[in-house]
């Protein structure tokens, strides 16, 4: 039995009538009874009650009916399959995403989705550190991470420059300022991550300290087991954080806190979009094009200090503590 032999019997079976049938499908009536014929051998049963003048279906026909629609149906939707396949338009984006870089993520997927249906997209929280042999081994097709860069295995293109923020309880001190100075921060502890997970923005935090001439009270901080309880740490006024993002106010465990843009040249950090330079995938090619979309890649003119810098939003967490933590680590 073959397809064809379904689409004939379904065409004479909403015609009851073989020669209008015929005519539909384009074809000499003879050789669709014919057809129908070998249809009804192969089966094994009567499909049709004729006679000279009427046509009708039988207990079988009407049972075959219905079952051959839906066989034409999801033959349909197997040749489309197949025909996306060849497109590049099914499959799989397996997504790298540094801390704090879930809003701009969130963003390109939403457009990759309309432009891409068929596609799904798989989205991984991992450090910066983490991403550049995640990539070379195939565990993610695309990462948005912080320095460093594999520029020998990736292709990486920068898409904006993030300044440096102090998080400080609300009633700290410091809290209502607009902006600090390394000097305002000197004598505050410091939270800070281990570098194994982001060497670029430890070495980056560590190196402010040095060019101002000072030397940092650290209070070290395991990301992965403490998240929460590095958030109530700074807002219970044992340490500041400084980190990378947006300039947030958040609340744990009752107690509010408050970031401050820390106004110093260096004081910003690069976040990249990458690849591998050997993936031909269209469907990754077309998220890189999303991304592009929404943050324009910034390859010889990144963003001054004083111009407005595009910042990563906090992705939504279910709880507040969780949001919270989020964003004490949102400059890993």
């Amino acid at each position: 039995m073959e397809l064809r032999h379904i689409r004939y019997f379904i065409a004479v079976a909403e015609y009851l009538n073989f020669r209008k049938a015929a005519q539909r499908l384009h074809i000499a009536q003879p050789p669709l009874s014919r057809q129908i014929r070998q249809l009804e051998e192969t089966l094994g049963v009567d499909l049709f009650a004729r006679d000279k003048r009427h046509v009708e279906l039988t207990k079988a026909g009407l049972a075959f009916l219905e079952e051959g629609r839906k066989l034409l149906v999801q033959a349909g939707h197997a040749v489309e399959a197949a025909r996306r396949a060849q497109r590049g338009e099914t499959g799989m984006v397996k997504v790298g995403i540094a801390s704090g870089l879930g809003g701009i993520v969130s963003q390109v997927v939403f457009e990759f989705r309309k432009r891409w249906p068929g596609i799904e997209v798989e989205c991984r929280d991992i450090f910066s550190n983490f991403q550049n042999d995640a990539l070379r081994k195939h565990e993610i097709d695309v990462g948005f991470l912080r320095p460093p860069l594999d520029h020998v295995s990736l292709d990486c293109e920068l898409l904006y420059e993030e300044e440096f923020v102090v998080i400080v309880p609300k009633q700290h001190r410091l809290a209502k300022r607009r902006s600090l100075r390394m000097h305002d921060i000197a004598d505050e502890p410091l939270i800070i991550f281990d570098r194994n997970f982001s060497s670029g923005l430890y070495d980056k935090i560590l190196g402010l300290y040095s060019r101002h001439g000072l030397t940092p009270r650290l209070i070290p901080t395991h990301v992965e087991a403490h998240e929460e309880a590095g958030a109530i740490m700074v807002a219970s006024g044992k340490a500041i954080f400084m980190g990378a993002g947006a300039i947030v106010n958040r609340t744990v465990a009752g107690i509010q806190l408050a970031s401050v843009r820390l106004n110093e040249p260096e004081a910003k950090i690069e976040v990249y979009a990458a690849c591998r330079k050997d993936d031909a995938s269209p469907a990754v090619h077309g998220f890189l094009d999303c991304v592009r979309t929404i943050v324009p890649p910034q390859k010889q003119k990144p963003v001054s200090i004083g111009a407005p810098v595009k910042t990563a939003l906090f992705p939504l967490d279910s709880c507040e503590q969780c949001a919270q933590a989020r964003a004490v680590r949102s400059g890993r």
